[in-house]
């Protein structure tokens, strides 16, 4: 039996699997095993700590992990030699993004023969293995080994959950269909508008399965507990027709707009940072997606703070200046900056040494904001979401002469995910330096037809 369920933002989908699962467990009366999926590490901990926050305790009888590990450990290791003749003991996440694609097949290939697997291939791999249809499988006996698989996997599981189940693409889908129809229950949750990176997969296998006489297509959960009013609005108009939202959250929200002219941008944009979710789609301008920005400490400078006298591990001392040198940055110039870590630290650079130091910054916009991608804050919600507006988001928030086509790509749903983070308030970031072609007083004109106030 295959088991899907469809649930907005908001809804509570990780709680509501948590419990579903423990209502699941005491009717396991054998050695077969529970297993609880989803997409990230930080995903299954949020699985892991709804069950024990119910039950105090994670069951003998449940694995919480993540899908790639349970395709990886469950069939692929396994069973890939036996059925396919291609042996793997290990798996790369190594990234292949931007490459063109004759490159990515020769850097998979090389792997390959260091009984390597890419993450990339772990669906399609997997799908291979345990479908009986694939034209691999090309005779009884080739059929019959995949059938003997089937009937082990059977033997070892009592039912899988999979939560965020819009980010498996169509092979991932339809390995788990096959393991439903033939070896054991499957129940899915996820939510298909904010299937970001396969953007269509959920929809066409819920299309392509519904009318199945194993597969239950549960009502839709529209009721949002996160997303206050007055951003439900906004957000409910990226819905698909059937899968608009409302709310139960008690505030009504807070919708403004803030000019990167206002005298205190700086300030406000690095407490939003350091408290609350601030995103943007990709990185462009002053605004960084990498997880660190590149400004490191020269030795020489690294010596000098560990000179002072401090109770404070040395390590820990030059950790803390750098901290708070990246912050000064961003609040004032390299100048002061530098000026103040001097005197913090009672040290006086050489001329050379200022030189040396000061110059990695031409290479370092001033003021370099480290934020989010709008593709990682999915999951993840905040009492304020800040979204810095490009020229291609505004068009899509406000929907401006966007082709029937656009509706529902990757982008039309970046813009949900990043509108149904906020709790309580959200702010769309107008920089002029990002949009400085475009015609700003009529972009404000639109933003507050939306709602949005200045800020």
């Amino acid at each position: 039996m295959l088991e899907i369920q469809i649930a907005g933002a908001g809804a509570g989908k990780t709680h509501e699997l948590a419990q579903t699962i423990i209502k699941h467990i005491n009717t396991i009366n054998d050695h077969k095993v529970i297993f609880a999926l989803t997409y990230t590490n930080s995903a299954t901990e949020k699985i892991y700590s709804e069950i024990l926050k119910s039950l105090g305790y994670i069951p003998n009888n449940v694995v919480i992990e993540t899908v790639h590990s349970f395709l990886l450990n469950k069939i692929i290791y396994p069973f890939s030699f036996y059925i396919l003749g291609d042996k793997y003991n290990n798996c790369s996440t190594i990234s292949l993004k931007d490459e063109k694609n004759s490159y990515k097949g020769q850097k998979i290939k090389r792997l390959k023969l260091k009984n390597i697997i890419h993450s990339e291939k772990i669906y399609n791999i997997s799908k291979q293995i345990i479908d009986e249809n694939n034209r691999k499988h090309s005779n009884k006996e080739k059929k019959a080994k995949v059938r003997f698989i089937l009937d082990l996997l059977q033997a070892k599981i009592a039912k899988i959950f999979i939560d965020e189940v819009q980010d498996l693409d169509s092979d991932g889908l339809e390995t788990f269909n096959i393991i439903a129809k033939k070896c054991s229950d499957v129940y899915m949750i996820g939510d298909p508008k904010q299937a970001i990176k396969y953007s269509n997969a959920l929809i066409d296998f819920i299309r392509k399965v519904e009318s199945e006489t194993y597969v239950i297509l549960h009502p839709i959960n529209n009721v949002t507990r996160r997303v206050p009013s007055e951003i439900l609005a906004i957000s409910n108009r990226f819905c698909y027709p059937n899968q608009k939202q409302n709310s139960i959250n008690q505030n009504k929200g807070i919708l403004k707009y803030l000019e990167s002219t206002h005298p205190q941008f700086i300030k406000i944009i690095h407490e939003y940072i350091k408290k609350h979710i601030v995103c943007i789609d990709k990185k462009q301008g002053r605004y960084s997606t990498s997880k660190h920005i590149k400004v490191t400490f020269p030795d020489f400078i690294e010596e000098k703070i560990k000179a002072y006298p401090s109770k404070l591990d040395k390590n820990l001392l030059v950790k803390a200046a750098h901290i708070d040198f990246l912050e000064e940055i961003q609040q004032s110039n390299i100048e002061k900056a530098i000026q103040d870590l001097q005197a913090k630290y009672s040290f006086r650079l050489k001329e050379a040494e200022y030189a040396e130091f000061s110059s990695q910054f031409s290479k370092n916009p001033k003021n370099i904001f480290n934020i989010s991608s709008i593709d990682s804050i999915k999951g993840l919600d905040s009492d304020s979401c800040v979204i810095i507006l490009s020229l291609n988001i505004y068009n899509y928030l406000i929907q401006n002469n966007l082709p029937q086509k656009n509706k529902f790509n990757k982008v039309w749903k970046q813009v949900y995910v990043a509108l149904t983070r906020a709790k309580q308030e959200l702010i769309i970031v107008i920089d002029h330096e990002l949009l400085e072609k475009e015609n700003i007083d009529a972009m404000k004109i639109e933003l507050e037809k939306l709602g949005f106030v200045p800020y």
